[in-house]
């Protein structure tokens, strides 16, 4: 040990005339001093909804920082470095007088490679320290309240260790390639291929696993530690992987003068050779099958933690489908926990608090460990989960139809073999990205959730066939056979999770109608065939939407009883029956020339107002809250049509406030008045319920005798909006 300490020194001072630490420091600098210097030419202009955020690591690890640099600048300084120090014995017999000295092989390779390594630390300090200073010297130059000076130790040392822990096989890599090969060109050229297959990874977000290099980008795919359920994962374990592997090839390559010596010399070392390549391609094919995170099968849990000024006192747990409530879970000290051993079924869920929701994936046995940094408008998110892969991959989805659907939409394919052979590959190429996908960490998709988007899949592709079709004119032309057998064979045991999605019951319902030339009377047609369905939870779902969309279309509220009473018995599903029955509530007291309610609305003042004081008046309405981007941004247009019909004695424009926290609105109307009349609407969720409101902005007009004249009016930028209005003003 002490001989490999004087080593280590002594090649130390050797590479010190080499100047490898200063282009350690400038390498690793040149990345966040670009950034700097141009965010000097950009504009900075103060978003007061803008989300607070920690400047330190918000600069480290959004945009392109982390990725450029350890992808190119890091990698090259890797091959650079490796390359000078290994080159420096290469010339002048310099390996050959090391061995001289009292010192084993086995010291001189290993110092060598310890001290590149040191040196990769430096260059990595080197990132992490100018980002830092930038981000210091960028919160001085350009306040702004968003801006939170942070320095998170803990959290920049586990980002200097994730890195360097990644970096090692590489590290490894490159040593041995330019021990081997005395010159600078071949050990250049090879690790420039492999910084040329990371850029072609990134592009093409494909993990090409046996490359060593590659270990990179599967680190940058998730650049933010709070998003993950180790510190030390899959990059760093592979890291340590190619490490040993390559310090043990180049280490006897070297030792032993060439390979043939090292290798295949005798039938010792061609059965330690061999050993070293079945437990290699053992260990390399165990660490890269993606694994399914285990779940505690006796127990749900999913907790949480909230970075925010907001008061939140609670956090509700619903089905995504119908808003069931699953639980209502205390939140203290901003943060919260939630366990149950209830049976719960796989499934989507959101999770809501505030004005925010939040989508997640799970059931029985699942677990969760979540972050949430947040404003009034916007949210951060970070989850642990041993549903991980489920969650990023709802986030991603897959690139389904993007390119082609442009083309059949812009009438660009206008060959059926074309659009066909175009389907076919896009069908494959999805497929095979489902089948592989993993996250940064290596987890992979469960086989339920698997099937799930796998014939979702299908199902999306059998649609855009049907569509294609349709739109250009090529219904008579027939589809490939084995194509249409493997999408139709793909759904033809839909899971529970594809019998409730949206996409697959309007495909099934199209089917249904497939032939079928009779306009007269289609309502009769899908449900005598709805109706004979054996029983279960497609039969239901479909009942339900076909039936919900029947009820939407019907004008008033007797023909929508009627449909109702008609079809309502053969729906067995309670929840789907209870949705329905909400429903057709909310549409009948929704439709025109129902009365509206004479609601309690609080004006700027604090005094309560009621709309029957407007009698008389057409009462044009803006629901809004302060939360809601697409209502400040549409909202300046509402007043400019206040201020266009402000001489009309008939039409009173009206702008209200569903905020939950009514300080909010409060202080929003302080900094931005408003010459519109603006009122509060306290209780406003129990009204959103009641008329089916399940988005805002939303625009109602209440006509002068205090009736619903239009429930759901167009936008005021829309023409339909003044054709409107000019169709009832009067002076």
């Amino acid at each position: 040990m002490k001989k490999l300490g004087i080593a280590i020194q002594v090649e130390w001072l050797k590479i010190k005339g080499l100047g490898l630490v200063y282009l350690a420091i400038i390498l690793g600098a040149i990345v966040p001093l670009t950034g700097f210097v141009s965010d000097l030419f950009q504009e900075h202009n103060i978003d007061t909804t803008e989300l607070k955020y920690p400047i330190v690591e918000t600069a480290i690890q959004e945009g392109i920082g982390l990725k450029a640099f350890v992808m190119f600048f890091f990698l090259l300084y890797i091959i650079i470095s490796a390359n000078r120090i290994a080159q420096t014995d290469h010339k002048n017999g310099g390996w050959l007088l090391m061995e001289t000295q009292p010192v084993s092989k086995l010291n001189i390779y290993l110092s060598k490679y310890i001290n590149l390594v040191l040196l990769c630390g430096i260059c990595v300090f080197s990132y992490l320290t100018a980002s830092t200073v930038g981000a210091v010297a960028n919160y001085y130059i350009y306040p702004d309240p968003a801006k939170i000076l942070d320095f998170n130790m803990i959290w920049l040392a586990q980002t200097f260790l994730r890195i360097m822990l990644s970096a090692l096989g590489v590290i490894a890599l490159q040593l041995m390639i330019s021990v081997i090969i005395p010159g600078f060109i071949w050990p250049f050229l090879i690790g420039t291929s492999g910084l040329i297959l990371n850029i072609f990874s990134l592009v093409n977000r494909a993990n090409i696993e046996y490359s060593p290099y590659n270990v990179f980008y599967i680190m940058s795919k998730n650049t933010n530690i709070r998003s993950l359920n180790h510190v030390v994962s899959y990059s760093e374990y592979l890291g340590i992987f190619w490490m040993i592997l390559f310090m043990i090839t180049g280490y006897l390559w070297y030792a032993k003068k060439g390979f043939r010596n090292a290798f295949i010399s005798n039938g010792k070392s061609i059965a330690g050779s061999l050993i070293l390549v079945v437990a290699a391609i053992g260990t390399f094919f165990t660490m890269t099958r993606p694994i399914i995170p285990k779940s505690d099968p006796a127990i749900t849990t999913i907790k949480g933690k909230f970075e925010t000024a907001l008061k939140i006192d609670s956090v509700r747990i619903f089905t995504r489908d119908f808003h069931k409530k699953i639980a209502a879970v205390p939140v203290v000290n901003n943060q919260f926990q939630w366990e149950s051993k209830d049976n719960i079924p796989m499934d989507e869920y959101v999770l809501e608090f505030g004005n925010k929701k939040y989508p997640l994936v799970f059931g029985k046995g699942d677990w969760f460990n979540l972050f949430f940094r947040l404003n009034d408008v916007h949210m951060d998110s970070f989850a642990k989960s041993n549903r991980k892969a489920e969650q990023d991959y709802s986030v991603i989805e897959e690139d389904f139809n993007r390119d082609f659907q442009y083309q059949l939409d812009s009438k660009e394919i206008r060959n059926s073999d074309d659009f066909y052979n175009k389907i076919r590959k896009e069908w494959h190429k999805n497929i095979k990205y489902l089948n592989k996908f993993s996250t940064s960490e290596n987890y992979g998709l469960s086989e339920e959730f698997k099937q799930y988007r796998k014939q979702l899949l299908a199902v999306k592709f059998l649609s855009s066939i049907e569509n294609y079709r349709k739109i250009s004119g090529a219904a008579n032309t027939t589809p490939p056979k084995e194509l249409i057998e493997e999408l139709s064979n793909t759904i033809k045991s839909p899971v529970r999770l594809l019998k409730k999605d949206s996409n697959y019951l309007d495909y099934k319902l199209n089917q249904l109608m497939a032939g079928q030339n009779s306009k007269g009377d289609e309502d009769s047609i899908i449900y005598s065939k709805l109706n004979t369905l054996p029983a279960g939870i497609e039969k239901d779902r479909l009942l339900g939407k076909q039936l919900y969309k029947s009820l939407e279309l019907k004008t008033d509220s007797a023909a929508r009883n009627k449909l109702f009473n008609s079809e309502i018995g053969f729906v067995q599903d309670k929840e789907v029956k209870g949705f329905l029955q909400n429903k057709l509530v909310s549409l009948n007291q929704s439709q025109k020339g129902m009365p509206f309610p004479d609601l309690n609305f609080v004006d700027s003042t604090g005094k309560t107002q009621k709309l029957s004081q407007f009698r008389g008046k057409y009462v044009v309405i803006d629901l809004w809250a302060t939360w809601c981007q697409p209502c400040l941004e549409i909202r300046p247009t509402f007043e400019v049509r206040a201020r266009s019909y402000r001489y009309y004695d008939n039409i009173k424009f009206l702008s209200v406030s569903i905020d939950q926290d009514k300080s909010r609105w409060e202080k929003f109307l302080k900094t931005k008045p408003s010459k519109t009349l603006q009122w509060y609407l306290p209780n406003a969720e129990k009204f959103a319920m009641d008329y089916g409101i399940q988005g805002i902005p939303r625009f109602i007009i209440v006509d002068p005798e205090g009736k619903i004249y239009n429930m759901n009016a167009p936008s005021p930028d829309d023409d339909n909006f003044v054709e409107i209005l000019n169709s009832v003003k009067r002076y």
